[in-house]
């Protein structure tokens, strides 16, 4: 019981909540939302994407302001026989088998996530500044908990009553918040007409912050008797760290119908440190659970965000028609916190179009896939990653030589997974809708 207490709590909404890797968040600029295949386009949002190519860019400042609002959700449809249908204030959803099932939903609601990219160029070089948010992004609320944890409670109340069990009941919420923020700074130089080069470093700040609480838990026996529990567990721990890491890059146009590009980003050494304000049972539970010590008070753990190495590749056949390709390898398995629970590192590829209808207004579109290569263990009600297809696509309008508007729309579709439990099962399924405005600057 104390075990799935502490899991209740874990909530993990560090893992990216956009588009990418478990802690990377992908999705750095309007443009990205319109096509995901930026890694070998020439572009202000190259400060993150493709950071040798922005010294193909003219002389003088290009800046570029992204307004994202992402929307996403987190379900768990669970199942333990007919377990839930002894929770005498909200019996679960009767099932053709006799046993019961419950949906907890999970929420992710920003209505402002911003990223600022900076470059300016001089001669053969380019110097730039980009801050985004590379990690999480927002908050997750389960305003009524989780499964796992409803479950223990009515095995806890069976246990401790037997034969004089008649059901439970409980309140539960889980909330948390994470933000991992990114501020980078390069430089990049043209070495002849075709071929630049980049480096450059990026911070990241990690700031996290998670509530939960499980309380009035009550068992009733089969006459009737309501007969109260003392257990009331209360989490409130915010935590911060800091980690550094250099990025290089390489970018080479053989002519003016192909680029090609290269970026290389260094694992992020991060240690998160907890500052904690928890009640005295959940501090004595978590004491004696090594797995979930992180949230007590002054402890620390490690959270890296992983090495990446990526490829892009963009063909204009046309003078108006761009075709854009990219591969991202996030090397996971080289990270203290994922290497245990994964089978693989996760690969994504991208695709995109972009197209000048006028010499005023593009439109683009494009999609990105991310294969997660993970064990049965790594899902749970609180944390888990699904393989998905996203679909991106907007639209650009250049009101004047120096000024381009952008707006954009980004969704994507999850593959369910369903684990099979000692009793019962539960289904993950994830929804994500973004939506993002932008424009740049060019003088």
């Amino acid at each position: 019981m104390k075990k799935f207490l502490l899991t209740a709590a874990a909530l993990v909404v560090a893992t990216a909540v956009y588009a990418g890797d478990y802690l990377t968040n992908t999705n750095q600029s309007i443009r990205f939302l319109r096509n995901p295949a930026r890694t070998g386009a020439i572009g202000i949002d190259g400060v993150y994407f493709n950071p040798a190519g922005t010294a193909f860019l003219g002389d003088g400042w290009h800046i570029q302001f992204n307004w994202q609002s992402p929307h996403q959700t987190r379900n768990v449809y669970s199942n333990y026989g007919p377990l839930f249908g002894a929770n005498y204030l909200n019996p679960g959803i009767a099932e053709a088998d006799g046993s019961f099932s419950r949906k907890f939903r999970g929420k992710v609601d920003v209505l402002i996530q911003p990223s600022l990219f900076a470059v300016y160029n001089m001669g053969d070089w380019s110097f730039q500044l980009g801050f985004g948010v590379l990690g999480g992004g927002g908050e997750c609320k389960f305003k009524d908990g989780i499964g796992a944890f409803e479950a223990l409670v009515g095995q806890m109340g069976m246990t401790k009553m037997g034969a004089l069990f008649g059901g439970y009941s409980l309140n539960q919420h889980v909330d948390g918040k994470s933000f991992y923020y990114g501020v980078n700074m390069a430089a990049a130089r043209k070495i002849g007409d075709k071929l630049s080069v980049s480096l450059g470093l990026r911070g990241i700040i990690a700031s996290n912050h998670f509530k939960g609480a499980v309380d009035n838990i009550t068992f009733r026996t089969i006459a009737g008797d309501i007969i109260p529990s003392d257990n009331t567990y209360v989490l409130d721990c915010k935590q911060s760290g800091f980690g550094i890491s250099p990025i290089i890059g390489l970018d080479y146009r053989p002519n003016e119908y192909l680029n090609l590009a290269l970026r290389y980003e260094f694992r992020t050494h991060l240690e998160v440190k907890s500052k904690a304000k928890n009640n005295d049972a959940f501090n004595a539970l978590a004491a004696t659970q090594p797995t979930f010590a992180r949230y007590l008070d002054g402890a620390k753990h490690n959270a890296d965000m992983p090495s990446i190495i990526a490829f892009g590749a963009e063909v204009s056949p046309l003078p108006y028609l761009r075709i854009d390709a990219g591969y991202n390898h996030y090397f996971d398995l080289d990270t203290k916190q994922w290497n245990t629970s994964l089978l693989k590192d996760t690969d994504e590829i991208t695709f995109g179009v972009e197209f000048d209808i006028t010499k005023k207004w593009e439109v683009s579109a494009g999609l990105q896939h991310t294969f997660y290569n993970q064990k049965e263990d790594n899902y749970s009600d609180m944390n888990f990653n699904l393989s998905c297809t996203s679909l991106g696509f907007g639209i650009g309008y250049k009101v004047n030589d120096n000024i381009t508007l952008n707006a954009s729309y980004f969704t994507s579709n999850y593959k369910d997974h369903t684990k099979p439990q000692s009793v019962g099962y539960s289904t993950y399924s994830r929804t994500n809708n973004v939506f993002g405005i932008g424009v740049d600057f060019t003088f």
